[in-house]
Formats: structure tokens, C-alpha cells, sequence
């Protein structure tokens, strides 16, 4: 039976021959000069390319240093979030809802609660909002009453929010970071909370409040006077921004692992539960979706007796603690179940990567 040596083989055979013939029969110098200047054999790259196919540079490995400790957050968000119908009978109250945000009054954007009311003294007659319900934007048109303060709406309103989360990585060159894992937000319609700007603090941990079935726990704390740092963006897959880093203890760096790295078996999340230290704790990684794209990847069993006996499993502010698994930074903790506080989900490291580089482009005009 005679081999056949396939297109591809044949070809690198007959280059690698002509190589071979213009290196044998080139004139060399040996002591004497030619007597013709020669012209040098220069190869193209896209001719190697051709003949022995398209290499490939290899990607650099990114390097992170993972997170783990507690932070607060103080959020100034865009226009203002009605939080109460004072009056379900005024015209306003039969065309908004709790949870509703107001951008604008008479096309122009609302910078706040203290803004809309110094406005709505100086307005009469018919006022045009702009309001953002969900991921839809409407426009009301209402004729408030009238009192000897200025126009009422019959509504309460709020344009700040804070919390407490968890850093999960921080970049050494640039401070730049990523927390939580998932979105901040509003408590009524659970869209993202519109933010317009926020800064970081330092958070003192006064303790745990323990999850039970039924009932998830949460760490408690108070948000400090210090600001650290800023946030620029609040996504689907996490909160991101920028720590000051003078003054501040890194954790060595670590290489991330994509979703394909991730394996189910155990590993392990940092977080500061207590002495404001993050500590490692054991968890088992027991389903994958390599496919998804937020902030629930895969599901997560904590193991630790120390952390179980200290928490009940995962609660409130433990979002955006990281996951480490193989030496590499993989993920975040970002839910728990409300049925079994031991378990929950995380989110893959490179979806948080990628929200955080999509706010990062120019937006278009």
C-alpha cells in the first residue's frame, strides 16, 4: 500500500527543498570577491505563513491581585427614584410608580432631590417629566398643585444609595478594581440603579448577622468617613472604579482562569468576615454554564465548618469575594440561595473583565 502525502506536506516537502537548492548553489565568499554583486534572498513572513501556516503570538497570561476585603459604597445616581405616592389621587400618583426614576423636568436633567424641589418653586402651570421605568423611558405630562411652597407632586423621592460589598480583584499598576459580581440594584423593580457618580470607603465590620433557611444573613458594618477611591460604572456583572493605592497592602498577584479552566471540585473564596482581614475559606464548585454571560456562571457549595459555624454559608456583603481555584483567579461569589444559604453562585472573572472594559470604551457620538 503506497502512502500518500497530503497537499499541505507535499508542499512544505518541495519549500523546504527550494530553501535547500538556493542555499547549496548561493555563491560564498571565501577569501576572493564575486565578481557580480549578489542580491540578498529575503523569505516573507506571509510566505512562510503560506506554506507552513498562520502562527499564532501567544496571549499574555493577565495578572490580578484578588480582592476579599469589604468595602462601602456611596452612590449619587441620575435624576431621582420615587420611593413613595404620598397622594394616589393627584395626577402624578395615577402616572407614576414606586421605583420609577425621573431624569428630567421640562427636558432638562434633574441633578438631584434638592435640585427637583428648588425647580419646582420656580415652575407653574404644566411640567413635562422624563421617566425611566425598567429599561423603558416615557414622557408624563401633569399639572401639580399649587401651594404657597411652589408646585407639590404628592410623591417622595431619593437620589443616593449606599451599601457594603466586597473587592474582587485589584489591578497593581492602575488601581483599578472590580466588586461585587452583579448589579446594584433598586430595591422595588430590581433593574440597575442608575448611577451618575460614587466613591468608595473603608467599611468597620461590627459582625455577622448568621443566614438560616428562609433567611439570608449579612455582614454588619458601618461605611467610614475615608474615601479610597471612586466608582465610574455600575453593570450587570459587577460595580467597577478606582482605589487609591498609597498606603494600601496588596495580596500577591494571581493569573486568571477562564471559563474553560473552571472544573467542578473545590476551591476556595477570600473575605473578610472578621478583624477586617480576608481569610480563606473552602467551597466546592458543583455546576457549570460555560455559556453564560452574567453574573450566575456557576453554582457554588461552601464546605468550610469554620465559615458555616461563622455564617450559616454565604450572606448579604459577601458579594464579589474571589474565587480561587488551581492557583488562578477564576471568579466571584455573587447569590445566595434563600432555600440553603450554603450555596449559591458565582460569576465568572473574565464576564466581569468584560463589563468592565465595555464601560471602559468611548461611547459613540
Amino acid at each position: 500500500m503506497k502512502y500518500k502525502a497530503k497537499p499541505t506536506a507535499r508542499l512544505r516537502g518541495i519549500f523546504s527543498c527550494a530553501l535547500a537548492l538556493m542555499l547549496l548553489f548561493s555563491p560564498l565568499s571565501v577569501g576572493a570577491k564575486s565578481a557580480e554583486p549578489r542580491e540578498e534572498l529575503h523569505v516573507s513572513s506571509r510566505i512562510l505563513d503560506l506554506f507552513l501556516g498562520k502562527r499564532e503570538a501567544p496571549k499574555k497570561t493577565q495578572y490580578l491581585c484578588p480582592g476579599g476585603t469589604a468595602f462601602g459604597m456611596k452612590i449619587r445616581q441620575s435624576g431621582v427614584t420615587v420611593t413613595a405616592i404620598t397622594d394616589p389621587q393627584a395626577p402624578l400618583g395615577k402616572q407614576i410608580a414606586v421605583g420609577d426614576v425621573i431624569l428630567a423636568l421640562n427636558g432638562e436633567e434633574i441633578q438631584g432631590v434638592t435640585d427637583l424641589c428648588q425647580r419646582l418653586q420656580a415652575e407653574k402651570g404644566t411640567l413635562s417629566l422624563t421617566v425611566l421605568r425598567g429599561k423603558e423611558k416615557k414622557t408624563v405630562l401633569i399639572h401639580p398643585d399649587t401651594t404657597a411652597e411652589g408646585s407639590r407632586l404628592g410623591i417622595e423621592v431619593k437620589d443616593t444609595a449606599a451599601g457594603i460589598g466586597t473587592i474582587t480583584y485589584i489591578d497593581p499598576e492602575t488601581g483599578a478594581f472590580g466588586g461585587l459580581g452583579h448589579g446594584i440594584c433598586t430595591p422595588d423593580t430590581g433593574e440597575i440603579y442608575p448611577m451618575q457618580s460614587g466613591t468608595v470607603t473603608e467599611v468597620i465590620l461590627g459582625g455577622v448577622q448568621k443566614g438560616v433557611a428562609g433567611k439570608p444573613g449579612e455582614l454588619r458594618g458601618v461605611l467610614s468617613h475615608r474615601e479610597i477611591g471612586t466608582l465610574h460604572s455600575n453593570t450587570d456583572c459587577g460595580v467597577f472604579g478606582t482605589l487609591s493605592l498609597q498606603d494600601r497592602s496588596l495580596s500577591d498577584p494571581l493569573p486568571i482562569g477562564t471559563r474553560d479552566e473552571v472544573t467542578t471540585g473545590p476551591a476556595e473564596i477570600l473575605s473578610s468576615l472578621k478583624n477586617g482581614a480576608p481569610a480563606r475559606y473552602e467551597i466546592r464548585i458543583t455546576e457549570i454554564d460555560r455559556s453564560a454571560t452574567d453574573s450566575k456562571s456557576f453554582r457554588i457549595e461552601v464546605t468550610d465548618p469554620t465559615l458555616i459555624a461563622l455564617t450559616g454559608g454565604i450572606v448579604r456583603g459577601m458579594s464579589g469575594s474571589p474565587i480561587i481555584q488551581n492557583g488562578k483567579l477564576v471568579g466571584a461569589v455573587t447569590h445566595v440561595l434563600i432555600a440553603n444559604p450554603t450555596e449559591g453562585y458565582g460569576i465568572f472573572i473574565e464576564n466581569m473583565l468584560s463589563a468592565a472594559q465595555q464601560q471602559a470604551l468611548p461611547k459613540a457620538a
